[in-house]
């Protein structure tokens, strides 16, 4: 999972359906009222929620840093309409290619709803003018997110050198291009 910026491009989308989540897109205020310890209006909390990346990206998301067309989106389960975690994809303006995030609350994980909500934002995403292709990178051991990835349609790239929280790390970069752009 990578946890890069999300950025800003064209007009956005604040809801996608995504299977047994809907994504809906952060605003300032409700990422004020999450970082001031409440629980925004409309919104519920799964266990475990929120998660220090959470935070980091409501830090990110109040400082102007982090509202865009791609997210970042609160992924909220259906059944319940609780909040499990967020993802979001920036393309650097002048670029083709946009780089995807996403985190779920620990109780959540290896029910499948990363995977939904990643093929649903590739979708909508891959299918913007001017977006050819879309980035995930992740830790070498988190076979996890990296099945995510692979369920989303994602193949792997290659594996390489990065930083993470000042550490330097082996990470592995899956790739998804845009059907009008793939090789036939």
């Amino acid at each position: 999972m990578e946890r890069g910026r999300w950025g800003c491009n064209a007009a956005g989308v604040t809801e996608i359906a995504a299977g047994r989540l809907v994504l809906r897109q952060v605003g300032t205020e409700q990422a004020r009222v999450l970082l001031s310890g409440g629980t925004p209006a409309g919104l519920r909390f799964a266990e475990g929620y929120p998660s220090r990346f959470t935070l980091e990206v409501m830090e990110r998301v109040v400082a102007g840093d982090e509202l865009g067309p791609y997210g970042p989106y609160f992924m909220i389960r259906r059944s319940d309409g609780a909040v499990i975690g967020e993802i979001g994809c920036g393309v650097a303006e002048g670029s083709d290619t946009g780089h995807v995030g996403y985190s779920v609350v620990e109780p959540c994980w290896g029910q499948g709803y990363a995977s939904e909500a990643l093929r649903a934002l590739l979708a909508h995403v891959l299918a913007q003018p001017g977006v050819r292709r879309v980035v995930a990178l992740t830790l070498v051991e988190h076979r996890a997110s990296r099945r995510v990835m692979e369920k989303a349609g994602m193949r792997y790239v290659e594996q390489r050198s990065g930083v993470e929280d000042g550490e330097q790390v082996e990470l592995v970069v899956y790739e998804l291009i845009a059907p009008a752009h793939a090789a036939p």
